[in-house]
Formats: C-alpha cells, sequence, structure tokens
C-alpha cells in the first residue's frame, strides 16, 4: 500500500523528475561518459555531439553501459575492456574504421582483453565478459558492413526516432550475451532523456525505459499501492511509468533521479522513506509540486505533445 498522499507523490515524483535528474546527469552522467571517452563533456550538447562519433559512442557503450551491473568489479573490468580497446587500435583513434572493417573485430577485442586482463593479474571471467565484448564489437562491425560508420549509439537513437518504439531495439540490445534488461534499460533511459524522446515514444513501451534496481523496488510500494515487495520487475517497471504518466512527470527523469539518491545523495536505504517525506513536505510548504522541467515535453495546455502523424502507435 502507498504511504504517501496523493499530493506527496505528485511532489516526490516532481522533486526527483526535476532537480534530482538535473544532478543526476551533471554530476554523475556527463561526467562518467567523459571519463569513459576520453572527452570533455560540459553539457547535454557536448555529450550528443561527442555520441554522434562512431569511436566515442562504442568507447561510452563499453566503458560507462556494458558493465553497469557488475557491482564491485565494474569500474576495474570496464576499464579493462578500454584498454583493450587501446590495444587494437595502438593507442590511434583513426583506426577505429579499420577495426570495425578488418573482419574479426570481435575476436581482436576479446584477445587483446584476455590480455589486458592477464597484465594485470586478474581473473578474465570468460563466462560473464566474452560474449559482452565479443557482441558489442559485433553489433558495431556488422553496422559498419551496412553503413560504413559503426555507430551503435546513433543506430539505436535513429531506431527510436523513425518507429516511435523501444521494444524492437531492447531485445536487439538484450540479445547480446551479458547485457540484460536493467544494462538494456539503462541504456535507453539515458538516450531518450538525452534527446527528449519520451514524448515521442508509444506509451505502451514505456517499461523498457524503467531500469529495476533494489531503489526502485523499495520506493515503488511507497508510492503506488499496486507494487508490493512480490511485484515482478517488469509490473513494477510499467506501474511506475503509469504514475509518471498519470502526474504528467518524465518517467526516465524520475528513475535518474532515484539513481542519484542511491549513489550521491541518500546511498542508504533505509532513510529512503523519511527523505521522500521531507521532500515531500518541504515542496508542499513552497507551495508547489516542483516541476518545471521535470514534466515531459508539452503542448499547451499541459498535454504531452502530440506525436507526429508518421508515429506508429
Amino acid at each position: 500500500m502507498a504511504k504517501f498522499t496523493m499530493m506527496e507523490v505528485e511532489a516526490i515524483l516532481n522533486r526527483l523528475a526535476g532537480e534530482k535528474a538535473e544532478k543526476f546527469q551533471h554530476e554523475v552522467l556527463y561526467p562518467q561518459m567523459a571519463r569513459a571517452m576520453r572527452t570533455q563533456l560540459p553539457d547535454s550538447q557536448a555529450v550528443r555531439d561527442a555520441l554522434a562519433d562512431p569511436y566515442y559512442a562504442f568507447r561510452a557503450m563499453l566503458g560507462y553501459y556494458a558493465f553497469a551491473k557488475r557491482g564491485n568489479d565494474r569500474a576495474e573490468y570496464s576499464g579493462f575492456a578500454l584498454q583493450a580497446l587501446d590495444k587494437v587500435l595502438h593507442g590511434d583513434k583513426a583506426n577505429f574504421s579499420a577495426f570495425l572493417a578488418s573482419g574479426n573485430a570481435p575476436e581482436q577485442l576479446w584477445n587483446a582483453f584476455v590480455a589486458v586482463c592477464q597484465e594485470n593479474q586478474r581473473k578474465i571471467n570468460e563466462q560473464l565478459n566474452r560474449g559482452l565484448i565479443e557482441g558489442l564489437a559485433g553489433y558495431a562491425a556488422r553496422l559498419y558492413a551496412e553503413d560504413t560508420i559503426g555507430n551503435i549509439w546513433m543506430d539505436i537513437q535513429q531506431a527510436i526516432v523513425q518507429s516511435g518504439r523501444v521494444e524492437p531495439i531492447y531485445q536487439r540490445i538484450t540479445d547480446i550475451k551479458g547485457i540484460g534488461p536493467k544494462v538494456g534499460a539503462l541504456v535507453l533511459r539515458d538516450m531518450v532523456a538525452l534527446y527528449d524522446l519520451e514524448s515521442r515514444i508509444d506509451a505502451g513501451d514505456y517499461h523498457y525505459l524503467q531500469p529495476v534496481d533494489t531503489w526502485i523496488r523499495r520506493i515503488g510500494p511507497l508510492l503506488s499501492d499496486e507494487i508490493d515487495e512480490k511485484t515482478a520487475d517488469w509490473v513494477i517497471a510499467g506501474k511506475l511509468a503509469k504514475l509518471c504518466r498519470r502526474n504528467r512527470v518524465s518517467g526516465v527523469r524520475f528513475n535518474q533521479g532515484v539513481q542519484y539518491l542511491a549513489i550521491v545523495e541518500l546511498r542508504d536505504l533505509e532513510r529512503l522513506k523519511g527523505y521522500l517525506l521531507s521532500l515531500a513536505q518541504s515542496t508542499l510548504r513552497a507551495g508547489g509540486t516542483g516541476g518545471g522541467s521535470s514534466r515531459m515535453s508539452a503542448s499547451a495546455g499541459g498535454r504531452p505533445a502530440p506525436r507526429s502523424f508518421s508515429w506508429r502507435r
């Protein structure tokens, strides 16, 4: 059963999707992507510009997203994967196209990863890592064979823009061994937020944009009486997406805001309920819900911006 009133829920959703999501993007997402890409990313436009380059896009996928749910090993193995990429490119970004066109890009990257792990006297974890590394390299190589570009990130983004759907591309991403539902949803969530695509996507696909972790599982029952501790992840994702939509709040930004609490502001699940209560009360005392940038792109009257006739429902 929900632990907050409807007004408190609305206030919480808006604060999380507003200022907390903004802080997540500028304090966590952009800096970590910048480290993975090894370039400066001062704002969202710089991030979009960098991701339009297939080399930087591949570094982001390999160094930021691929190992996102590996816990304590995440930073180490993502670093090894990026070192492996540097090895096969001989430290030169200009060699990326030749790498994709080589005919054995997956094997090259995996062999380099094995070498880096051995140099650092760390376990290779072939069962967990091989399919992931070869899968990403294979994805980029297949794209390169089709368009001589090979940009994984932009392939995903353009598929969403052209169809208004995320389910097909979600299935394509999670078909890569080692990229499960949480990482697939994480990639799509950040992409949709970065390009402000949410109002252009079929609402029936919104649950694919809600990665569900321990924090989302804990916050769900506090905000909705349709969620409890036994509710399946995909149902939680759908219920929270619907709750955000009903309150005219961006679901992807709400999810990013929760992640900000998890890794920066709170980092303690036992403090979550009390923190959310104080967040709601302070917002309501101030006489607002903290809307603004928390809301999906909207047309006059506060309604979601209408889709072009080309979007499939």
